[in-house]
Formats: C-alpha cells, sequence, structure tokens
C-alpha cells in the first residue's frame, strides 16, 4: 500500500493517522489501531515509534532533526514516501503532515503522540485542531475532538468526558446523557465547570450552540469512536 496511497482518494471517507513525537505508552494498543486507518503518515521521530511497533509509514514528513539513522533506512528501504524540509522553518513537523493529510484528501485525521512532556507542543497541536477541521488527538486513554455541531456518540456508563468552549462563551449548549444535564445553556469560556462529567446512558448527546466546543473523552481503549467520528464528521 506504501505505493499506492495515493489510490486511497476515493468516494468513501479516508482515515488518516499521524504519528507525532511524542509519548506511547501501550503499543499493543496502538497495533490494534493501525487495520482503521487508510494511510500512516509519521512526523519525523513518529517514525521511530512506528519502526519499534513494525508499521511501515506510508509517508515520512519533517525535517528530520530527531528521527533516528536506522529508523530512516527502514522507511527508505521500505518505500515510504519521504519529503524532507528545512530545519529552520515556520512549521513545526506535526502541522507539516497536517497540511500533507489535506493535500492527498483525508476527510478525518486521527493524531497519536501529540501527548508528551512537551507541553507547548501539545497546545500547538490543539490549536492546529482549530485550523484543521475534523482532527482526532488520541492515545491510549483519551481522544479529544472539536464540535461545531451537534453529535449523538456511543459511550459507556460511567466513562469520563469534559467539554470546554473554545474562544469565547458559548450559549444555548445542551448536554444529555450525562451525570449533569444542560439544557439551552450557556457555557463560559473562563469558567471550566464543563471538566469531570460522567455518561450515564450508552449514548450521549452535545449540542454546541452557538459556539465550538472541545470534547476529551477517556474511552476506556475501546476503539469504536474511530469509525462512528469518521462517519459523524464526513
Amino acid at each position: 500500500m506504501n505505493s499506492e496511497y495515493l489510490l486511497l482518494q476515493r468516494e468513501n471517507e479516508m482515515k488518516t493517522a499521524i504519528f507525532a513525537g511524542g509519548d506511547y505508552k501501550e503499543y499493543d494498543f496502538y497495533r490494534s489501531t493501525i487495520p482503521f486507518f487508510d494511510v500512516k503518515l509519521a512526523a519525523d521521530s513518529g517514525a521511530n515509534f512506528l519502526k519499534l511497533i513494525n508499521v511501515v509509514p506510508d509517508i515520512l514528513i519533517g525535517d528530520m532533526d530527531s528521527i533516528n539513522e536506522d529508523t530512516l533506512r527502514f522507511c527508505e528501504e521500505n518505500g515510504s514516501k519521504i519529503i524532507r524540509f528545512p530545519s529552520q522553518k515556520d512549521e513545526i513537523d506535526t502541522e507539516l503532515a497536517m497540511i500533507e493529510a489535506c493535500k492527498i484528501g483525508s476527510e478525518i485525521t486521527f493524531i497519536a503522540g501529540a501527548f508528551g512532556t512537551r507541553l507547548d507542543q501539545t497546545l500547538g497541536v490543539f490549536r492546529l485542531m482549530e485550523r484543521f477541521k475534523n482532527s482526532v488527538i488520541f492515545n491510549e486513554d483519551i481522544c479529544s475532538f472539536i464540535i461545531d455541531h451537534p453529535v449523538d456518540l456511543e459511550s459507556t456508563v460511567g466513562e469520563i468526558w469534559s467539554i470546554m468552549p473554545l474562544q469565547k462563551d458559548a450559549n444555548g449548549v445542551s448536554l444529555k446523557g450525562f451525570k449533569y444535564n444542560l439544557d439551552h445553556k450557556k457555557m463560559e469560556y473562563l469558567r471550566p465547570y464543563g471538566i469531570s462529567n460522567e455518561s450515564s446512558e450508552n449514548r450521549v448527546f452535545i449540542d454546541p450552540g452557538d459556539g465550538k466546543l472541545l470534547v476529551f473523552r477517556y474511552h476506556s481503549r475501546s476503539l469504536g469512536w474511530i469509525d462512528e467520528l469518521s462517519f459523524k464528521f464526513k
């Protein structure tokens, strides 16, 4: 598939996974996500992790300042498309990967390895989520995405969800299926009282009203949200 990833631009949605250079803990979890994605894109040292789990990225992109030499050779020998950038650039490597995902026609992009010890990098990726629609950040315990229209989503009773407005107050927000529901209420940008809510049903409903909401779901390592978000956001 590495040499034919452009053929995946088809009528149904293309799901792209970007592997950034942050923290990865449960290797088996990430192995289990691989079949869900049509294209695997490594942002520089994100390829180091993919090599550890014996996955060849379809595309490797970045300034190559933190990738291991043996990983780079692994990608070259196994047919990855390699896109190099100079080290002096305005974009972070994950941003370059998100731009490339758009270029190849990705309908929804899932980003792993965005969480780590570099809080500034993590915050930068959250900013990029506002710029690149239909982006999802995830790790072994959590997935995070932006909602700008009403959606109902699967859940498991007792899961933790955190919901916060972006950029400004959101008026007319409704939450259903949670321990703490809302019915067309205001969520204030500077008061994060939507943190640590809890699902009380197997499906939840979120309506952002006139705003945008940043949503965190602690997914208990289930994977159904990958296909569900792909369907809801297409």
